[in-house]
């Protein structure tokens, strides 16, 4: 008994140690592939943990992740642009300081909206009544447009300004590659079109070739704008009229009890007057509505009775025509018939019970 657990202790030593030993290269071989790629991850272990597990003579590859060189941003084809809002004193001196600009710098006015800052109703308004307002889209060449910036900005008080570029190098670039292919295949479909006999195939081949040159057509508009924005930046300019501010003169106030008991008595009389004379206009205005509706109420209510009137007196007299179409009343009535006679409407002797009593 003693010998047989003795034999199994002894395998179970051999087991762990044998166990031990392959853990052990395992994570040699773990090592070796750490060690190997200088920008190590779990998978990356793995793998050549499970390509040395297959040759172990192999040498693991390394791996590299370098970043990729920096590249310089092509800007050949960049559209200006820019947004401000400027404030001026003299409206009319200004507009003409700003199409002497644009004559200056060969540039041009896209869009415009003016506004003499008067309402849309029918009255007319003072000077002093107006703001004036200009909302502008100018177009002056790229080359320029620093220059024309600095030089409109001193016109009036720079309220805001907002600028952006947009490099449209990269759409450009694939239109143009677009736009060679689509070529290529409009010249290999024109040829295919001039050895067509077969009609139906020359109308399909027809069909096809008007695609590609619509197609055409479109790529170079695309490129025309393109080439345009870029050659002419952008301006979008909102001019606005102001004026200098004046202070109001400062009231004093005082802080004595009658004094603010007599402004306080002052804003309520005002107050009440202002609320009476808002009730006299309102009265005013709403006086001949009031009138006209007590008219038609009046009318109604007389149109009514009549109709009331007229009512009883059919009622009455249906009532009248069926007394007299009745059996029991006599077929000549006359008013000396139908009075009635002395004899039947004398009342009777009243019943002296008293004197027969007495006798």
């Amino acid at each position: 008994m003693k010998k047989s657990l003795i034999a199994l202790s002894l395998a179970g030593t051999m087991l762990l140690s044998a166990c031990g030993d392959s853990e052990k290269s395992n994570d040699a071989r773990y090592d070796e592939a750490y060690k190997s790629n200088s920008s190590y991850s779990y998978e990356a272990g793995e793998e050549a943990v499970a390509d040395n597990a297959a040759n172990e003579n192999a040498e693991a590859t390394p791996l590299s992740y370098k970043q990729s060189e920096a590249k310089a941003i092509n800007t050949q084809m960049l559209v200006y642009s820019c947004d401000m809002s400027i404030d001026v004193l003299d409206f009319d001196k200004a507009v003409d300081q700003i199409q002497d600009l644009i004559k200056n710098y060969n540039g041009f006015i896209e869009s415009e909206n003016y506004s003499d800052g008067g309402n849309t109703n029918q009255w007319i308004y003072s000077e002093n009544q107006k703001w004036k307002t200009m909302n502008a889209t100018i177009r002056v060449p790229s080359a320029k447009y620093d220059d024309f910036c600095s030089e409109i900005e001193e016109i009036g008080d720079m309220r805001r300004k907002t600028s952006s570029v947009q490099n449209l190098t990269t759409e450009y670039s694939d239109l143009s590659t677009t736009l060679s292919i689509y070529e290529a295949k409009e010249k290999r479909y024109l040829d295919i079109l001039q050895g067509i006999e077969n009609e139906a195939d020359a109308i399909q081949v027809e069909n096809e070739l008007t695609n590609i040159q619509i197609e055409i057509a479109k790529i170079k508009t695309r490129m025309n704008n393109i080439e345009n924005d870029v050659a002419y930046s952008y301006i979008h300019l909102n001019l606005s009229e102001v004026r200098e501010y004046t202070e109001k003169p400062v009231v004093e106030k005082t802080d004595t009890f009658g004094q603010r008991l007599k402004n306080t008595l002052s804003k309520t009389w005002g107050g009440f007057l202002t609320f009476l004379e808002a009730v006299l206009f309102i009265l005013i205005r709403v006086l001949p509505y009031l009138i006209f509706f007590a008219l038609i109420i009046f009318l109604f209510i007389e149109f009514i009775k009549l109709i009331c009137k007229i009512a009883d007196k059919r009622s009455k007299k249906k009532y009248q025509q069926r007394i007299q179409q009745s059996p029991q009343a006599p077929q000549n009535t006359s008013p000396a018939s139908t009075a009635p006679s002395p004899e039947k409407t004398a009342t009777p002797p009243a019943n002296n019970t008293k004197n027969d009593k007495t006798k």
